[in-house]
């Protein structure tokens, strides 16, 4: 037999103290998760992955079923038909985080037929959620998570966004969504494409963007982020009749319709007058004002399109949504001070919508009075009391149903209205993306008569 010199014993040793070593390390992390010092498993994808999870929320809807159930001889013997009735909870597709306080952003294909949205987070808690708002043009929905027992919701954390594009075709991208129900399901790709011209029903676009991360029915609404854990877009479908085809709609496009939606007014009765806007500039970013509204608040004291935008109520902001996330959450009375580059600071109040701003913002309609030179001039009866509509905005459900300029609104949910007073009745104490009937009087003149024609719409107010 050999003997053991001294380098063998030592050799034997070290390896006896570096497997015991390598034996700690995996009872004292099982699972492999100690971060990237000793695994090589920790890789850009993994890393990604971790920052955008708990951002990622499953959306479904429930349904009432109507089961058999012919073995429960007590429900039997007092309800014929052997029939039971339970919640089901349907899967419907994906959503992403965007502000801390429950602000939810999904597709509105997603969303439009739900008659109760229930949101899952990524530690298994659930929450229901109201439409705050909705664009089928750009085929996006805004979310607010109801506080449980009217508690404050607890913080959550909002996904972080890229610098709008940003991107470099080739690049590794990931998806997380709710594929077929399968909750929190990752994919990753590469980003295959840009501006790609895509057309769903009533919807095209020209700007989206092409992975070949898997996209599969439930991934809808669902976060595409970069390696950074940056959302570059919102997964919205696939080419069904090809395999690594998927499409997501460009964050730029997201966030231009965030800036319009997170202002006071979606929120409360609350006015500012202004909509942000994300400006890149040799690869920097920067928020200005995009809009001002003539005589808002922000107008009054020397906002004018085109600021650059440093600071809002003395938080830093270099983006639209940063402008955002502080603005949706100011009620009526409640002081504003903007910082703006060259100009210092300017502040002033948050106002209160009137009838007037109200209608235009919740119907996206003008309205104004009936009087008796414009009933003359409408071939109207001295009778009829209402609203003449004086403009009606494209984006409005008014539009959709071809509700025209000179058309009488005489009435709002159980509202009749006779006077703009009956206008802020009717809808101060109404919420955005609830569907509201509004009943109309169509003036229509054939062959030089005048034939007045009722009907009703049921208007998703903004």
């Amino acid at each position: 037999m050999a003997k053991s010199t001294p380098a063998t014993t030592s050799y034997r040793v070290g390896t006896v103290l570096l497997l015991l070593a390598t034996l700690s390390a995996r009872a004292a992390d099982p699972h492999g998760t100690s971060g990237e010092q000793g695994t090589s498993r920790i890789t850009p994808v993994v890393q990604a992955v971790q920052t955008v999870m708990p951002t990622v929320v499953n959306i479904s809807t429930e349904r009432v079923v109507r089961v058999s159930d012919p073995f429960d001889q007590f429900f039997n013997e007092f309800f014929a038909g052997h029939f039971r009735y339970f919640k089901e909870s349907m899967p419907l597709g994906s959503g992403v985080i965007v502000d801390a306080a429950g602000l939810i952003v999904t597709n509105y294909h997603v969303i439009k037929r739900a008659s109760q949205i229930i949101i899952r987070f990524w530690d298994g808690t659930t929450g229901t959620a109201l439409l705050v708002a909705y664009d089928a043009t750009n085929d996006l929905a805004l979310l607010q998570l109801v506080p449980a027992d009217g508690k404050e919701p607890r913080p959550l954390q909002a996904v972080p966004f890229s610098i709008p594009d940003d991107l470099h075709l080739g690049e590794t991208v990931v998806t997380v969504g709710n594929p077929f129900g399968l909750e929190h399901s990752v994919a990753a790709g590469v980003l295959s494409a840009r501006n790609r011209t895509l057309s769903e029903g009533n919807v095209a676009f020209n700007d989206i963007l092409q992975t070949d991360a898997a996209i599969n029915p439930g991934n809808s609404g669902g976060p595409l982020v970069n390696l950074d854990g940056e959302l570059i877009g919102i997964n919205l479908a696939i080419r069904r009749d090809a395999e690594g085809i998927g499409f997501a709609i460009p964050l730029r496009r997201i966030e231009d319709v965030l800036a319009r939606w997170l202002v006071p007014s979606r929120f409360s009765l609350g006015f500012c007058g202004l909509v942000p806007k994300t400006l890149v500039t040799d690869g920097a970013i920067t928020a200005v004002v995009d809009s001002v509204v003539p005589d808002g608040p922000a107008v009054k004291a020397g906002v004018q399109a085109g600021d650059t935008i440093t600071r809002v109520n003395g938080t830093a902001v270099s983006r639209a949504i940063d402008v955002s996330r502080v603005l949706w959450r100011l009620k009526p009375e409640e002081k504003v001070i903007l910082s703006l580059a060259g100009k210092g600071d300017k502040a002033f109040a948050i106002g209160t919508m009137g009838p007037e701003a109200l209608a235009r913002v919740r119907l996206r309609v003008g309205l104004q009075p009936l009087t008796a030179t414009l009933n003359r001039a409408l071939s109207l009866p001295d009778s009829l009391r209402g609203l003449a509509i004086s403009e009606v905005l494209p984006d409005s459900d008014l539009a959709t149903a071809e509700a025209r300029r000179g058309d009488i609104v005489i009435r709002i949910g159980d509202v009749d209205t006779a006077s703009l007073a009956d206008v802020f009745t009717a809808l101060k104490d109404q919420r955005p993306g609830r569907a509201v009937p509004v009943y109309l009087v169509a003036v229509e003149n054939i062959r030089g008569k005048v034939f007045l024609r009722r009907y009703g719409i049921n208007v998703t107010l903004n």
